[in-house]
């Protein structure tokens, strides 16, 4: 399944409206359209995890190279240990790659100052 058509089954199932869920991702809502009826158009990396953390699904699901909804038990495990653990103790704990290279300390302190910003949006 092509994100355009995951991203508008994800939204109808949450009962948003094209206008509800472009404010609550603080994006315009011609860009919602776009994701909807453009099956080229997947946005850029950061939005794609903004979008899938709100959907409470992977990015690999939202972009259709997995058809599970749910987060492998890997990434649950990560993103419990983010508030336990230090940056040293998740490197040794995880293995943490970005575009298939091992991430950087900065890169990993980049990710969970991230992830602690959308937790409080929430």
């Amino acid at each position: 399944m092509s994100f355009s058509k995951r991203f508008k089954e994800l939204r109808e199932k949450k009962g948003l409206s094209q206008e509800a869920i472009a404010e609550k991702l603080k994006i315009p809502r011609s860009s919602v359209t776009h994701y909807e009826n453009s099956d080229d158009r997947v946005p850029r990396q950061k939005r794609l995890n903004e979008i899938a953390d709100f959907f409470g699904v992977s990015v690999d699901y939202l972009i259709g190279r997995s058809d599970t909804e749910e987060l492998t038990i890997k990434e649950e495990h990560f993103l419990q240990d983010i508030d336990k653990l230090s940056i040293e103790e998740l490197k040794e704990k995880h293995v943490l790659t970005i575009d298939g290279k091992p991430a950087t300390k900065e890169e990993i302190e980049a990710t969970i100052a991230f992830i602690r910003s959308l937790r409080s949006l929430k």
